[in-house]
């Protein structure tokens, strides 16, 4: 499982599943900004999120804390013993949001087996990438990536067929990525619990933390929610880094895939 070094995080993705639709509006506000509880009040927390005082109060208080302060000391320590939290009021910033996120990546990436799941990205006898709606982009990008260092990389379900079948059709040694950000399908629930008996990675973002019990491997993107529209470069980034991983893990063979592919572009003059 998917760890981070921000005890606040940690208690907000284990407790995710169990929060009500206002306590999870204010874990996104408060993963993405862990900051703001050094330097705003309950009050202003509040207003932030468009809840009560009351509602920030008893939010700390279902995460195991007894009252802000006491969480507030917790973050303090946490940064204390090394870990990057900023305790100035910066100007909020799309892009410092976008800074924020990427941060809070890397510190997953770094708190995890990372070479374990690169692994089995790797040798895996099939890997099965499953992406709906704006997730969708993301899955054909990975699939397309993985592609140049290894065979057997398969996008589910295809353009205009349901997933039943390819659900049926996922063997013991196949390898599941599926990619849930936000505003995922009616039915991911559903997918999510056909594959819980398989190998699978979970990529979402803080909303999708409920299933995180579900899967055998997580990542979190960490998305700006606050905006009107979404950007997705943490996703691609993540998805950049997992496949250089898997390319230099693979050496010689993703060389020769790779070579391959770009002899046939070139024979079929198919690229500028």
């Amino acid at each position: 499982m998917t760890r981070t070094n921000n005890p606040l995080s940690e208690r907000i993705t284990k407790n995710y599943a169990q929060l009500t639709k206002s306590d999870q509006r204010l874990a996104d506000y408060l993963q993405i900004n862990p900051e703001k509880i050094l330097i705003l009040s309950t009050n202003e927390i509040a207003e932030a999120c468009s809840v009560s005082k009351t509602s920030v109060s008893r939010f700390i208080r279902k995460l195991g804390y007894e009252d802000h302060l006491s969480l507030r000391n917790e973050l303090l320590a946490a940064r204390d013993k090394g870990e990057p939290l900023s305790v100035t009021a910066l100007e909020d910033s799309e892009f410092r949001q976008e800074v924020q996120s990427l941060e809070q990546l890397w510190a997953q990436l770094s708190e995890m087996d990372l070479e374990q799941l690169i692994e089995k990205i790797a040798t895996a006898k099939r890997v099965k990438i499953i992406g709906y709606r704006n997730s969708y982009p993301l899955a054909l990008h990975f699939r397309q990536q993985l592609m140049q260092c290894r065979p057997n990389v398969d996008l589910l379900p295809l353009p205009g067929q349901t997933i039943g079948e390819d659900l049926a059709s996922i063997d013991a040694d196949d390898f599941i990525i599926i990619i849930g950000i936000r505003r995922r399908v009616s039915n991911f629930s559903n997918i999510i619990e056909q594959l819980t008996n398989h190998d699978c990675l979970l990529i979402t973002d803080q909303s999708g933390q409920k299933y995180a019990q579900s899967v055998s491997h997580f990542l979190i993107c960490y998305m700006n929610n606050q905006a009107p529209l979404d950007s997705y470069a943490v996703p691609m980034s993540l998805i950049a880094h997992l496949v250089n991983k898997t390319y230099r893990l693979l050496g010689s063979e993703a060389v020769k895939i790779s070579r391959k592919i770009s002899m046939n572009y070139s024979q079929i003059n198919e690229l500028e």
